[in-house]
């Protein structure tokens, strides 16, 4: 395939996955997270920004008793929220001053301890995941944007998932999803910006496993679904640089092999499929320090560590994570539950607000 063949078959996927949004405003699912921890919080305190509801029709998925006792952390001055309780979507007000919630758990405050980790949290959490990955994949949601987990929780209900994106894949059947952090402003900009998009061969997986996960078919679809997204936002020739595993991207052999065997060939494999540019494997350390220079689009890691600790270093608060290669558009925050602060009412709302901008960009 050609550079420019694959730019227009990225281009017409856009089309086709836009023309379900019928409104101008488009109807993004909000999962309320772990009701143990900020997500609740950091809901209300982003809806009640009138700017949300110019640019999307935004509904809760989750409990409303969790929501209206998350509203005593509405900022002094902004207007009081009244919670609205709906069985369908149809039933949503989409008014700001109006906080929308499709009920999926009657969980209460009372039934849930802060900061701590609660299997019925946990339970509530997963059910709103799936229904409102269900309703995305029916076309009644034109995207979902989800609030933070406790992985642990979640382990105690007994459900096989490690966290967001496993389980978005499992639950749509793709077997292929990439967890992408990035900015608002990353998707935005034809240039490479100062924070680059950070993509993920491996996700939540113990380090010692990481190299027994790699394999150059993985690595060529982290880098084709990157290249992917990065055109539909309309980065014609997206620039990216692909990371060693190793100190010193292996050395030539000398600290590892992982290089030689995988991440090379798969490099000259994507480049051979798109005639894109792709640069690497270099070694993380001095990878960011120049991808911080505004050189790439966007990095491929090879594990979370290696990509969440410096991208998060540049812009936490405002970063995005984004699940690729899904039928659907998901984005979500980029932090956890917070439990250490959770019920205080100093929980930010930015990277919420960060990521229903983005989602409502994706839409488009």
């Amino acid at each position: 395939m050609t550079r420019k063949e694959f730019q227009v078959q990225c281009r017409d996927a856009t089309h086709q996955s836009g023309s379900r949004i019928v409104e101008n405003r488009p109807k993004i699912g909000i999962t309320m997270g772990d009701a143990a921890g900020i997500g609740p919080e950091i809901i209300v305190k982003a809806l009640a920004r009138e700017s949300i509801y110019s640019m999307c029709q935004p509904i809760v998925i989750g409990s409303p008793a969790i929501l209206q006792e998350a509203c005593q952390f509405i900022p002094t001055g902004a207007p009081q929220l009244k919670i609205n309780t709906i069985k369908t979507l149809t039933q949503a007000s989409a008014m700001h001053g109006t906080i929308d919630v499709l009920e999926t758990s009657s969980t209460s405050p009372e039934d849930i301890s802060l900061g701590t980790i609660d299997v019925r949290a946990g339970a509530a959490a997963v059910e709103a995941i799936e229904v409102a990955t269900r309703l995305a994949m029916q076309g009644e949601l034109d995207a979902i944007t989800t609030a933070p987990i406790c992985k642990a929780a979640i382990n105690r209900t007994g459900a096989p998932y490690p966290g967001h994106t496993e389980m978005l894949a499992a639950f749509t059947n793709t077997p292929d999803a990439v967890m992408m952090l990035c900015t608002h402003e990353a998707l935005d900009s034809c240039q490479p910006t100062a924070i680059p998009a950070v993509s993920f061969v491996t996700n939540h997986i113990p380090l010692a496993d990481v190299p027994k996960r790699l394999s150059v078919q993985r690595i060529v679809k982290v880098i084709r679904i990157t290249q992917q997204a990065l055109i539909r936002c309309g980065i014609s020739e997206p620039q990216l640089v692909v990371a060693g595993l190793n100190p010193h991207a292996g050395e030539e052999g000398m600290f590892g092999e992982e290089e030689t065997r995988f991440i090379r060939p798969a490099i000259a494999h994507a480049h051979a499929q798109t005639e894109m540019p792709i640069e690497g494997p270099l070694p993380a350390d001095v990878l960011f320090a120049k991808a911080n220079q505004g050189q790439w689009h966007a990095v491929i890691a090879m594990y979370h560590d290696q990509g969440n600790i410096p991208i998060k270093l540049l812009g936490f608060g405002e970063l995005v994570n984004v699940t690729l290669g899904l039928p659907i558009i998901r984005t979500s925050v980029d932090h956890g539950t917070a439990f250490d602060i959770a019920g205080k009412g100093i929980a930010s709302e930015t990277s919420l607000v960060a990521a229903l901008k983005c989602a409502s960009r994706l839409t488009n």
